[in-house]
């Protein structure tokens, strides 16, 4: 009996072993099984798919062990609905469309600045019309509820035009290119590579960007206004892939190392994802500043978005941006970047 019951108790103790071993592998594995294969969204533009159409050409994302292809949204309203539906799990934003998830209390996180594109949105104006003055009773056609109507409602208070002596006309970027050809509008606020066709397509020169002031006898720099694109990542998905997320940073980094030093491949390897020729592509950037990074002027960047856009009543309510940031991963890839 004594030795039935000796053998008893060793194959129970064995038998939880073998449980218990079970049981770590499997918690192990699930722990490994983190995506490694997934699409990021970005629009078709190098404000905010610089970093991520370069880390995916160059093998960046391949050297961190990840398959990910982008994918081009033809708006940041098509994106978000994207995410929110969870067909996406993150994608590199403008401000606005950013401010437009938190405000609606969609279950995210903002991971990092991407870029900053301040130069890239631009009031573009006809011939004749050189000082902020000469925009009184002038059409200004811009697309409303985006960037480019909180950047010229700040230019006309910075240079003190009053808003209502400018009619403002709602377009898509495209339409207003358009219609400054046309001759239908004096004017248009928008955004690269728009700005550029304007001026190549329409006879338009800039009045200002949103760094630069081109008006005679006042150039120089401007710092009214800012404009960043975002990362931006569900947080369900952010929860359950952690060294994932800090791989896709990484490979982002290297990105945006390759980008600054080297434009004109960077130029030439975008063409076919833009759509658009290299030496358009290197105007742009050299117009955004990529930096990644979370800092003072980033946070107050999207926290003046929130009061503008909630002013004009485009959101409902005044979400802390700062209560949608997870600066964890960026920490561990780029700590030297975050300070706010």
């Amino acid at each position: 009996m004594m030795n039935l019951h000796r053998k008893k108790s060793h194959w129970l103790v064995g038998t939880l072993a073998v449980a218990f071993l079970a049981c770590t592998l499997g918690d192990s594995a699930s722990v490994r099984a983190e995506d490694t294969k997934f699409k990021i969204g970005s629009s078709r533009d190098l404000q905010l798919g610089a970093q991520l159409g370069i880390a995916m050409h160059k093998g960046f994302f391949k050297e961190e062990g990840l398959d990910i292809q982008v994918a081009y949204f033809t708006s940041g309203a098509e994106m978000t609905s994207a995410l929110a539906a969870g067909q996406l799990q993150l994608g590199s934003f403008g401000d606005f469309p950013t401010v437009n998830m938190i405000a609606g209390n969609l279950p995210v996180k903002i991971i990092t600045g991407v870029a900053e594109i301040s130069g890239t949105q631009q009031l573009v104006v006809a011939e004749g019309v050189n000082q902020p003055e000469d925009l009184k009773g002038k059409k200004v056609a811009l697309t409303v509820g985006s960037s480019a109507e909180s950047l010229f409602a700040a230019t006309l208070n910075h240079f003190g035009v009053p808003l209502d002596s400018v009619e403002v006309l709602n377009m898509s970027a495209p339409e207003q290119v358009a219609a400054m050809a046309r001759g239908d509008v004096d004017g248009i606020t928008v955004w690269q590579p728009y700005v550029l066709r304007a001026k190549t397509q329409a006879g338009g020169h800039a009045m200002i960007s949103a760094l630069q002031s081109f008006i005679p006898g006042k150039e120089g720099p401007l710092d009214y206004y800012a404009a960043y694109s975002v990362l931006v990542v569900r947080t369900e998905w952010l929860d359950e892939n952690p060294n994932t997320m800090l791989k896709v940073l990484r490979a982002m980094k290297k990105a945006q190392d390759y980008i600054n030093a080297n434009k004109d491949d960077t130029a030439k390897t975008m063409e076919k994802d833009m759509r658009a020729p290299a030496k358009d592509l290197r105007v742009f950037l050299d117009e955004n500043v990529y930096d990644m990074g979370i800092d003072a002027k980033f946070v107050r960047t999207l926290n003046k978005t929130v009061g503008f856009m909630h002013n004009v009543g485009k959101i409902k309510s005044k979400p802390s941006v700062e209560s949608f940031i997870d600066d964890s991963y960026l920490k561990q890839v780029l700590p030297d970047r975050v300070s706010y």
